[in-house]
């Protein structure tokens, strides 16, 4: 906890001349605050703080609670999770494009796609925009709307055919 509020107190530093500083640092301090030290649960604190934030209403499921054989690892393990959640599409990162195969899901009747996201671009203060900051600085310069936009609108798909 020590730990948590001096980081805080760095984030009020840099932060609190941010366009959306009065709005964003309550929801971060519910986020670094949270009691647990497992950082799994810490994990999911922070992703649960930030959809309510963002009024994203997808469930979260937790994937150890999916009856499926744990002991599966990768591309197996994502398989057996999209068929026991019934699903029909699986939408990766672009960072797996490489470790993930078209036609394997394509065997199990699962369109596979990937997520590129697009560069956006924001005021930060009146300096230079620095891409690929933490959410901290999207949320500090952006109301919940405009960060909404930027997820719903900026990325494509790829279908890698």
């Amino acid at each position: 906890p020590d730990e948590r509020k001096k980081l805080l107190n760095k984030i009020t530093e840099l932060y609190r001349k941010g366009s959306h500083f009065k709005r964003a640092m309550p929801v971060i301090e519910n986020a670094l605050l949270c009691g647990d030290n497992n950082l799994f649960q810490f994990i999911l604190h922070t992703i649960k703080v930030l959809t309510e934030y963002l009024q994203i209403k997808t469930p979260l499921i937790i994937s150890s609670t999916i009856d499926i054989d744990h002991s599966l690892k990768a591309e197996n393990k994502v398989l057996e999770i999209c068929k026991q959640r019934g699903a029909d599409i699986y939408i990766n990162p672009i960072g797996g494009i490489d470790l993930y195969k078209k036609e394997t899901f394509k065997t199990n009747g699962i369109d596979l796609f990937f997520l590129k996201t697009e560069n956006i671009t924001y005021p930060q203060f009146n300096n230079t925009f620095i891409p690929f900051l933490s959410i901290i600085d999207v949320m500090m310069f952006n109301s919940a709307n405009e960060i909404k936009n930027y997820l719903d609108h900026s990325f494509t798909l790829i279908n890698n055919s």
